[in-house]
Parts: C-alpha cells; sequence; structure tokens
C-alpha cells in the first residue's frame, strides 16, 4: 500500500525487498506498473550489477559479482525519474550509488554514480 514517507518527503511503496518513490501522489496503476518493474529489475538483477562492476571496482578494489549483489542493499526505484538508488549499500558508510534506467525493462541503463 503507498504511504507519504515523511522522511523522504515522497510517496513509497515497497514491493518485496524493492521501495518505489514518487514526488507526487500517483495515479492510474501505479502498483501493477511497480510490480512489473520489480520482476524486471530482479530477472535482469545480474545485468545491472554488470552495468555497475567495473566503476565499483575502480572504488574499492577487486570485488566480484556476488560480493556486489550482497552489498548493494535495498534499491530504491523512483519510476518518474527513471533512477535506481542504493542508499543502505555496505561498501561504506557515505556513499550512494545510483544510476539511470530508459525502459521498464533495465535493456537501456545509464549515468553510473557513487556519490557521497
Amino acid at each position: 500500500m503507498i504511504k507519504f514517507n515523511d522522511e523522504q518527503g515522497a510517496y513509497t511503496l515497497e514491493i518485496g525487498e524493492i521501495v518505489f518513490r514518487w514526488e507526487e501522489e500517483p495515479a492510474g496503476d501505479y502498483e501493477n506498473q511497480a510490480k512489473i518493474i520489480a520482476a524486471n529489475y530482479k530477472s535482469n538483477l545480474s545485468r545491472i550489477i554488470e552495468f555497475m562492476h567495473t566503476d565499483i571496482q575502480e572504488m574499492y578494489g577487486n570485488i566480484s559479482l556476488e560480493e556486489i549483489e550482497e552489498k548493494l542493499g535495498k534499491p530504491m526505484i523512483d519510476i518518474d525519474n527513471g533512477q535506481v538508488t542504493y542508499c543502505e549499500q555496505t561498501f561504506d558508510d557515505i556513499h550512494i550509488f545510483s544510476f539511470e534506467f530508459l525502459d521498464d525493462e533495465f535493456n537501456e541503463m545509464q549515468y553510473f554514480s557513487i556519490d557521497g
């Protein structure tokens, strides 16, 4: 069920281990769209990790794809902006990882960043 999250100043919906976020209260069939994106995220997680792998290795050294998956933490997906953010990653306690996706199937991803 969608709820307003005061801490984030946004509407959120959690499906499994994925948090969805909207700045404005979503209309229409937002829950079904979030379920589809959640399923696509999970089925493409290995591709997503491969997309981030080189940059994470540059920052944290030789780390395997499996270790990355373990340390990413819960993703937050902003459907309106097409962005996935990892605020709970456990590589360190100061950085936030994020990337943009251009379609709901995660076939096109760009602009991976490590900010902090």
